[in-house]
C-alpha cells in the first residue's frame, strides 16, 4: 500500500546564505509540485538561487541559478515535479537579506524498507 501526504514548507530568508528548505523524511520520497520565490521587498529586486542536494551522490545542483524578482514580485515554477529521495534537500539562496520568501508545496509518498 503506498501512502501519500501533500505538505508546505516554507521560509523567510534572513541572510544570503544556502538555506535548507526542504529535506526528504526516512522512508518517503517527495515530489516538488510547485515553488514560489517571492521578494517582499518593495523597492529593489532581489536574485534567487534555488538548488537541490542529492545526498546519496553527495552532490548539489542548480536549477535556477541568480534569477532576478523584480520588487514586490514573485517567481512561481509550476508543474516543477522535482523528485527527492529520502535525505535529499531543497535550497535556496537569496542576493540581499529579508527580501524573499520561499513556499513549496510537496507531496510525499511513503516508501517503507
Amino acid at each position: 500500500l503506498m501512502a501519500t501526504r501533500i505538505i508546505n514548507a516554507a521560509a523567510a530568508l534572513g541572510d544570503t546564505s544556502l538555506t535548507n528548505i526542504y529535506t526528504c523524511p526516512t522512508n518517503y520520497k517527495a515530489v516538488i509540485k510547485e515553488l514560489w520565490l517571492t521578494n517582499v521587498d518593495g523597492t529593489n529586486a532581489v536574485d534567487v538561487t534555488v538548488k537541490w542536494t542529492d545526498t546519496s551522490a553527495s552532490a548539489t545542483y542548480a536549477i535556477i541559478s541568480t534569477k532576478s524578482v523584480a520588487a514586490d514580485s514573485y517567481l512561481r515554477i509550476e508543474s516543477a515535479n522535482i523528485v527527492l529521495e529520502e535525505s535529499d534537500i531543497l535550497k535556496v539562496e537569496a542576493g540581499a537579506a529579508n527580501d524573499l520568501t520561499v513556499s513549496a508545496f510537496i507531496e510525499e509518498i511513503y516508501t517503507p524498507t
